[in-house]
């Protein structure tokens, strides 16, 4: 975007941000961009979008399987597909679709999930999305994006519009989300970006648990632990170099299962290496959490400042 306002990004979400005001701006420099929801525009903050281009957008009803299918097609006629479902469906119901297309074909759509972890709250575990990073990771030349506030969002999303590969953003929440970044920084895709500078410990979190790790290293410095902190936006392909060999203790922070997550893509660097650091994964263990608000679930999941900040500290021990 030309101008950044912080404020009203925060207030917009990353659904708004990114299609209420990223995509609109972009369409005044291409017309080849072409939305596909699935029964989706209200939630991921289309609306705007969808009544200042309609022959931009197509409601494909709730059959993500045939809009991944359709948005391929239109990819061969040259045009560029955004794909929105709530993430939970676009990875897991339409896992074959991206697969043939995506990975097999390479055909460079946008894949967009909105509601990712557990966001969607009452909706319960058949609308959470904690295993959507495990599945697109083991998609050959898929890569994986998860933004950690609106202002990232619209960077990734700037990104995944000019990419020659398939991109899967990882949105998640409502409106008013909180800002992480409150000036802009150069955004990399597929570089972390260092939040907070430690020798202690070392934090890698990614998308909406940035904002929790850069509290848990104010925290824990009070203590006279340092922490730094990495936003590692990029999943996939993950920025290897940024991993501190020379810290105490890693930690991985997500809201996604510590299965096959960001957990285990650091933990895959490592392995290539005789000696490295004691690594801990922080997530979702491996269970479906009960039905509450997203404060709750966090607090089930471990997933909250004060539980980051315990397990880190035991850890050190």
């Amino acid at each position: 975007m030309d101008k950044v306002n912080f404020k009203l990004m925060s207030m917009a979400g990353q659904g708004g941000s990114v299609f209420g005001m990223s995509l609109i701006e972009l369409m005044n420099r291409r017309n080849d961009l072409l939305v596909l929801s699935s029964d989706m525009s209200t939630p991921a903050g289309l609306d705007k979008f969808k009544a200042a281009y309609p022959d931009h957008f197509m409601n494909m009803g709730i059959a993500e399987q045939n809009m991944i299918g359709t948005a391929a097609g239109l990819a061969e006629e040259g045009y560029k597909p955004i794909c929105v479902a709530q993430a939970c469906f676009i990875t897991m119901r339409s896992f074959e679709q991206v697969r043939q297309y995506c990975g097999y074909m390479q055909i460079p759509m946008v894949i967009i999930g909105i509601g990712s972890g557990v966001s969607l709250q009452y909706m319960g575990n058949t609308h959470y999305a904690i295993e959507d990073v495990a599945l697109m990771r083991t998609i050959p030349g898929m890569e994986m994006v998860a933004p950690c506030d609106s202002y990232e969002a619209v960077k990734a999303f700037e990104y995944a519009v000019n990419s020659k590969h398939p991109v899967y953003i990882r949105l998640f929440g409502g409106t008013a989300i909180p800002a992480v970044f409150n000036e802009e920084v150069v955004f990399e895709y597929g570089k972390a970006i260092k939040m907070r500078e430690g020798t202690d410990v070392q934090i890698v979190a990614t998308g909406s648990m940035v904002g929790n790790a850069v509290k848990v290293a104010e925290e824990l410095a009070t203590e006279g632990i340092s922490v730094e902190v990495l936003d590692m936006h990029t999943i996939k392909p993950l920025d290897a170099d940024a991993i501190d060999f020379g810290k105490k203790l890693i930690v991985t922070v997500e809201e996604h299962n510590i299965i096959n997550g960001l957990g285990s893509a650091v933990a895959d660097v490592l392995s290539q290496h005789t000696s490295h650091p004691k690594l801990l994964k922080i997530g979702i263990k491996d269970c479906y959490l009960p039905v509450g608000s997203y404060k709750y679930l966090l607090q089930q999941g471990g997933l909250d400042v004060e539980d980051i900040k315990n397990e880190i500290i035991n850890n050190l021990k």
